[in-house]
């Protein structure tokens, strides 16, 4: 009778061990959820041009920011050819990061303003063209080799230690400015019986509807091939995109489908730029944001202490902050490094992790 008792015993134990092992990673799972994005968006233009000097204003700037708990950069012009500097800045920027445990992703723009020089000015065809002709300093996305031309820049990047690849300007200039050169013409003319010159330019038109369609999947094309080039790195790099408000009106404006990138795991992350003092917008854009990743990929809500579209406060940027964690948001994106000055951090070092 002992022994069998003995060995109900043990068998409870070890049962007890086996379950509750489980029972206590849930537990843990829960109460330790993923670590908050705090991010900034910096420029490598904010830095002097002087190596030293540079680095010393790098270190004085990331110290002044463990104070918020930020860890992620995200970083404009960090490629030698992007800021001219005459040294690798991202190299140092990396080595002082991850000294404080802070991620560094470097930032590509397709859609931004471009300058005529180098490898696009070889190649005049890469340019946007008007229904008459005119050329824009934009790139067309919609140009197999234009995007060729960006997933070799990704795959520069790649040889340096980042955590991440940041899209901005992942979009065609705004108010449709799509490309009216000869190939895309004729290429879409192929595919649906009219060139896009030659048909009515409103949505009365469901050839038109189809060329909005048809430029949007250009973009997406790109999402995609900048994905399989970091996949087939073999590094563990995250993809994010900055990507406009609203994610119904972005693809019909700026050929911007962020929610079928979010849906079918092209990105990591968005950032929606919601740059607005007006809190009530804030939140319904957050929670269209969360609602659109529908848990696909995570969120991290633009919020700027200075734009071209607004001008907060310190306290403004508190309130939207936490908007973002009651809304289901994982992180935030700081926009950056040239406002988010003293009175700011000095605000959010005292709120920050007490609206947790």
């Amino acid at each position: 009778m002992f022994k069998v008792s003995r060995f109900i015993l043990l068998f409870l134990f070890v049962m007890l061990l086996v379950f509750g092992q489980g029972l206590t990673t849930n537990l843990f799972s829960q109460n330790n959820p993923q670590k908050e994005c705090r991010a900034v968006w910096i420029h490598s233009s904010y830095f002097n041009q002087e190596k030293e000097k540079a680095i010393s204003e790098i270190k004085n700037m990331l110290d002044s920011y463990t104070a918020i708990g930020i860890n992620n950069l995200f970083c404009f012009s960090s490629m030698m050819d992007q800021h001219k500097k005459g040294w690798d800045f991202l190299n140092a920027l990396i080595n002082e990061a991850h000294k404080r445990e802070m991620k560094v992703h470097s930032i590509f723009c397709p859609g931004n303003r471009i300058k005529l020089e180098g490898e696009i000015k070889e190649n005049p065809q890469w340019l946007i063209r008007g229904m008459k002709g005119e050329m824009y300093p934009h790139l067309n996305i919609g140009d197999a080799d234009v995007r060729k031309y960006f997933t070799r820049k990704v795959t520069e990047a790649l040889k340096y230690d980042i955590d991440g690849i940041h899209l901005d300007y992942i979009r065609f200039p705004v108010n449709q400015r799509f490309s009216y050169d000869k190939a895309a013409c004729e290429a879409f003319k192929k595919e649906y019986g009219y060139s896009p010159i030659e048909i009515k330019h409103d949505c009365g038109s469901m050839v038109w509807c189809e060329w909005i369609k048809w430029n949007a999947k250009h973009v997406t094309s790109l999402v995609r091939e900048v994905k399989d080039v970091i996949n087939n790195s073999g590094k563990n790099v995250a993809l994010g995109v900055d990507v406009f408000p609203d994610h119904e009106t972005a693809k019909v404006l700026i050929g911007q489908d962020w929610q079928t990138w979010a849906k079918e795991g092209l990105v990591d992350f968005i950032c929606p730029m919601l740059y607005t003092n007006d809190t009530k917008v804030f939140r319904r854009y957050v929670k269209q944001a969360v609602d659109a990743a529908d848990g696909k990929c995570l969120v991290y809500p633009g919020i700027a202490c200075k734009s071209s579209h607004n001008k907060n406060t310190p306290d403004g940027v508190v309130q939207e902050v936490k908007i973002a964690r009651e809304t289901g948001a994982e992180g935030v994106v700081f926009f950056s490094d040239y406002s988010l000055n003293e009175e700011f951090i000095d605000k959010l070092k005292s709120t920050l992790l007490m609206i947790r």
